[in-house]
């Protein structure tokens, strides 16, 4: 994993949003992944 800006990319779907093409920007938005957690950590959570 790394950390990146995604100011421009927020920009871009902002004017996407702004104009009505809402189908366009839902397209950029990053894939959404799960954080991978150990039983420990759910344990600790009450999970």
């Amino acid at each position: 994993m790394a950390i990146r800006d995604v100011a421009p990319l927020a920009h871009e779907m902002r004017g996407l949003v702004r104009a009505g093409d809402l189908e366009a920007a839902g397209r950029l938005m990053p894939e959404e992944r799960t954080y991978p957690m150990g039983e420990g950590l759910l344990g600790h959570l009450g999970f």
